[in-house]
């Protein structure tokens, strides 16, 4: 069975047909220029990327939605808490507001626009294959953000479950295009990516020290788990390569894992500081002569120490003892 491409029509880059004027061609050089100028539409790759086993998806398209179609609930809780009364600011666009003064404060109408076209889209696409769903739209007024979460997570999850299966029919254009279509200017329709954009979840990634394993490019981000039991995700933001954790059985994780450099404890000081060992004394270059025993000389007594009427030695008070 020969590969089927991706449905969204996404090309291999570099990679062209046979019959396509820029095979062979190098960007750049003195030909692509001619061609350019010649009229010659530019191609950067025309060849089709091959859709994931089971899918109709690439492996790119399929991972980005699914990724994204993840973060959606707590996108969802993110605007609500936005629109939080209490939070509320000076905006430059429309307000949704009101003239009592026991009414909540204005409230950006993007904000409100965006979180029930969001929630909107989740619950048609759970009613398609969760039929008890049916029947429910967008996001009542003064709904609160854990509310506006489990509300969207039950939707969310059913979606994931069959995700698969949607992603097997021709149907999944429309929901590529809920998440992944961005629009120019301002939006007739919020998508998944519109809303992350203006309003970004607080995710604090990273860059990789390791290179992109598609382009050889730095350019590796990687967010770090929401919650408990989520999978860190790896997004190149140059060829849109996209893996996480858990993939591949977690080479992913250990190739981007972040380098703790070693710390070195500091040296006490003070009291604290050790005392230094001193350093031994070098040996003698030449061995230390011995002492030697002197002769005991006798004894030489002065004349004055002799007694001139006895000529013996006098005692030590001066006086002889022959009296």
């Amino acid at each position: 069975m020969p590969d089927r491409g991706c449905i969204r029509g996404c090309t291999v880059p570099g990679v062209h047909f046979a019959t396509c004027p820029w095979l062979g061609v190098d960007g750049g050089s003195e030909r692509a220029e001619r061609m350019l100028a010649a009229g010659v539409p530019p191609c950067s790759g025309c060849a089709p990327r091959s859709a994931r086993d089971g899918v109709l998806l690439c492996e790119g398209c399929y991972r980005r939605i699914r990724r994204l179609l993840g973060e959606t609930a707590d996108l969802i809780a993110h605007l609500r808490s936005l629109a939080d009364p209490l939070k509320a600011a000076v905006y430059d666009r429309v307000m949704v507001s009101s003239s009592r003064p026991d009414l909540p404060a204005p409230v950006s109408a993007d904000l409100v626009d965006a979180s029930d076209d969001l929630m909107r889209m989740l619950r048609e696409w759970a009613a398609a294959v969760e039929p008890g769903l049916a029947g429910r739209s967008g996001l009542a007024a003064g709904t609160e953000p854990g509310e506006a979460f489990d509300d969207a997570d039950l939707c969310l999850r059913a979606i994931l479950t069959d995700f698969d299966h949607l992603a097997n029919r021709t149907e999944i254009t429309a929901l590529a295009d809920a998440v992944l279509h961005r629009h120019s200017g301002e939006p007739e329709w919020w998508s998944v990516v519109d809303a992350l954009a203006k309003w970004p979840l607080d995710d604090r990634p990273r860059w990789a020290t390791n290179p992109c394993p598609e382009c050889d490019c730095k350019t590796v981000r990687v967010r770090p788990p929401r919650r408990k039991g989520d999978a860190a995700v790896y997004v190149c933001t140059t060829c849109e390569w996209e893996s996480d954790d858990r993939e591949d059985d977690g080479f992913w994780a250990e190739a981007f894992a972040e380098v703790v450099p070693e710390v070195v404890p500091a040296a006490p000081v003070g009291c604290d500081a050790p005392t230094p060992a001193r350093p031994r004394l070098p040996a003698a270059a030449t061995s230390r002569p011995a002492l030697s025993v002197l002769p005991r000389l006798p004894l030489t007594l002065p004349a004055c120490a002799v007694c001139p009427e006895c000529f013996t030695v006098r005692a030590v008070n001066g006086t002889c003892v022959c009296g």
